[in-house]
């Protein structure tokens, strides 16, 4: 890691987020349109009119910078040609969707970034990059001076979304949400994976950053208990957020609270627990027996970086997808291939329960059992 006065004069560059100069500016260049060819043509072989098919894009950190946009315009092209061949017409992401910065950056970022989807269906969920608390941490610079609160993320992300029939926990104050399609009979669940207590310290620092703590809040436990996972028989539900809970991270032991909720909704179970202590305490008082609940398909996560696939005791699969855009780290990447995007066109066959990730890009397609 930099030191932080390199991170003050660089201004605006955090961890090595940024994509490697571009040895073309064409936006759709023929290797990306022929990768999307042959994912159209896998797409169509494992779709039909009663399967679901929607976009998973994660990690995005986006750049307000010419190779970025460039890249981001290949990525929409892509996109765009998948969505009128295959219909899927929402894009979920799963957090992390620009690079870090001073405050000024970080929101130019936001914005241009919101412009670009401009005209299409897109859902975010919050990652831990978002709100540039990770600035002010590294850099030690003055308590939220770079700090985006999340009044200030809605209005430049989230904002759109009850036009299109989103229902938000506290709209305008909270970044979870729902969204139902009623023609599919989907709830599609969007969690907050990084929403600690905002308490600040006697110098006015935030203590629990969402950039350092993995965690819901009593309040967003209680809404999916007593709101998003509640709904008439027959519904299903697909759940988005940044990361989730996984054996070997230290820092997602806070999540296990949700990993129980969700099986013993999958199971039709039985919770009365306090879960941790002190700021992080939780608790839990549910029946899922007495009432009618949707069935849980999957969790679409990000924030490794990496395609991993996962299972909850009771089965429900937690599906971790690699970074959108390439960058000079990790899993190998490479200008003029198709390799330096990555994204998938999620389907969902609900009669033969199997979920098809078809990947454009780096990386491989994946079949899921659920």
């Amino acid at each position: 890691m930099a030191l932080k006065e390199d991170l003050l004069k660089a201004g605006y560059v955090c961890f090595g987020y940024i994509s490697p100069p571009l040895s073309s500016e064409d936006t759709y260049p023929d290797y990306i349109k022929e990768n999307v060819d042959a994912a159209i043509a896998r797409i169509k072989s494992v779709a039909d009119d009663k399967s679901v098919s929607f976009a998973f894009m994660t990690d995005i950190h986006y750049s307000k910078t010419p190779n970025h946009d460039i890249r981001f315009a290949r990525l929409m092209n892509a996109y765009r040609e998948l969505k009128t061949s295959v219909g899927a017409e929402k894009i979920l992401i799963g957090g992390d969707v620009v690079n870090d910065g001073v405050k000024k950056y970080k929101w130019d970022n936001q914005k241009e970034l919101a412009r670009l989807f401009e005209g299409e269906k897109f859902f975010p969920a919050n990652g831990n990059h978002d709100d540039n608390s990770i600035w002010d941490d590294v850099t030690e610079t003055a308590p939220f001076a770079n700090h985006l609160t999340s009044e200030e993320l809605y209005s430049l992300f989230y904002s759109h979304l009850p036009s299109l029939g989103a229902k938000f926990a506290c709209e305008g104050e909270r970044l979870y949400y729902y969204y139902d399609d009623h023609n599919e009979k989907i709830r599609y669940i969007f969690l907050d994976s990084n929403d600690p207590p905002q308490d600040t310290d006697d110098e006015g620092r935030i203590i629990y950053t969402k950039q350092r703590t993995v965690c819901l809040s009593q309040e967003q436990i209680d809404w999916l208990l007593n709101d998003a996972l509640l709904h008439e028989e027959g519904w299903d539900a697909v759940i988005t957020m940044h990361t989730f809970y996984r054996e070997v991270d230290g820092e997602s032991a806070h999540l296990s609270v949700l990993r129980d909720i969700l099986d013993a909704c999958k199971t039709g179970g039985k919770i009365s627990a306090t879960y941790y202590e002190g700021d992080f305490a939780r608790t839990v008082e549910v029946d899922f027996s007495e009432r009618k609940n949707v069935n849980i398909i999957a969790v679409l996560a990000g924030h490794h970086h990496q395609d991993i696939v996962a299972y909850t005791e009771s089965g429900i699969p937690v599906i971790f997808t690699g970074n959108v855009i390439m960058y000079e780290y990790g899993v190998p990447r490479i200008d003029g291939e198709a390799s330096e995007l990555l994204f998938d066109i999620v389907t969902i066959d609900r009669e033969k329960k199997k979920i098809y990730t078809t990947r454009i890009g780096a990386g491989e397609d994946r079949k899921v059992t659920y």
